[in-house]
């Protein structure tokens, strides 16, 4: 049987009945400002208090300024990211300094397996899979880059998380179309107006291996973290 790993996200969990399937590969998918980065983070700093390595691949913005970003929260430890059971990279960087082109398919996906081998991760966020594919330019090669991506986690027996930056008030779950079909699941990230004001939300669209809800929930970013609540206990019908 396979075992589940919590987000340690009130209401998340629950509505998996348990948390995400063991080496799961998941489409994280929403507009700017929905909470894809907070969400990401409270997974990965759960599990590290849980004793799972954790990596956080970035090409949108520098390492120094996500830690930063995150600092104010309340399941934020710096002491795990010193202690190396977080790591946080910048991939821009990191690729760079390998000499490695990003329509280099095959190069590509073997760097990222080795930065998550030696991170010796569990659990893996790749912010974004969008700039990676936007990075690559060619279809042919971003398909093959999300497959082989993909196997390669399943074979490091890693749970991901894999960000898909997605327009606003758009129903979509990703730019090119592709990723959504290699995920074991997709959530996804919106908001919208009531009364004048912008709501989050948040939506289990599919997860393999769990019965979930596919109901709207009210997600709320709160000092200590994320907090996801149905409609009617958040008042809203």
């Amino acid at each position: 049987m396979v075992g589940k790993v919590k987000t340690g996200i009130t209401g998340l969990d629950d509505i998996l009945l348990g948390g995400i399937p063991e080496g799961n590969c998941v489409l994280l998918s929403g507009s700017a400002g929905t909470g894809k980065t907070v969400l990401s983070h409270q997974f990965l700093f759960t599990g590290a208090k849980e004793g799972e390595n954790g990596i956080y691949l970035s090409l949108v913005e520098p390492a120094e300024q996500i830690i930063r970003n995150m600092s104010e929260f309340g399941f934020f430890d710096q002491t795990l990211i010193d202690n190396g059971k977080i790591s946080v990279k910048d991939m821009t960087k990191d690729i760079r300094i390998k000499g490695v082109d990003f329509k280099d398919v095959q190069g590509l996906t073997d760097t990222l397996r080795e930065i998550i081998e030696d991170a010796e991760a569990k659990r893996v966020v790749i912010d974004s899979i969008t700039a990676f594919c936007q990075n690559i330019g060619e279809t042919t090669k971003i398909r093959d880059f999300i497959l082989e991506m993909g196997y390669q986690l399943k074979y490091l027996e890693c749970t991901s998380l894999l960000i898909s930056e997605i327009p606003p008030q758009k129903f979509t779950y990703s730019i090119y179309g592709i990723e959504e079909f290699i995920a074991d699941g997709v959530v996804l990230l919106s908001d919208f107006e009531r009364t004048g004001d912008l709501i989050r939300s948040l939506q289990v669209v599919k997860m393999r291996g769990v019965g979930h809800s596919r109901n709207k929930h009210v997600m709320k970013i709160l000092p200590e973290g994320i907090s996801i609540l149905p409609m009617f206990k958040a008042g809203i019908e």
